[in-house]
């Protein structure tokens, strides 16, 4: 961090001012590129019960549901799939 910054004139504080937040968005493009999201999934034959659990630890709204072959979805399933399955229990 530049601490001079104060003795600059307006048009070079613009102008460093500039140059910071272009090199701020690139970073942060650049971050963007190379997120990676949370994937969580549980085995097409596992419970409601089991699926609803491991919706409420991973705090997501959608969870896949894999098959026994290692990386393969057959399917996605959201947290109001659930509900509207157990809202009689509810009420």
């Amino acid at each position: 961090w530049r601490h001079d910054v104060l003795d600059l004139s307006v048009n070079e504080f613009i102008a460093w001012r500039q140059s910071v937040m272009s090199g701020n968005v690139d970073h942060m493009l650049r971050q963007q590129r190379l997120q990676r999201f949370n994937v969580v999934s549980v085995d097409a034959g596992d419970s409601l019960h089991m699926l609803a659990h491991r919706l409420l630890a991973s705090k997501l709204q959608r969870i896949f549901l894999s098959s026994d072959e290692i990386s393969r979805i057959v399917g996605i399933v959201s947290s109001r799939d659930i509900l509207v399955e157990v809202l009689d229990q509810l009420i």
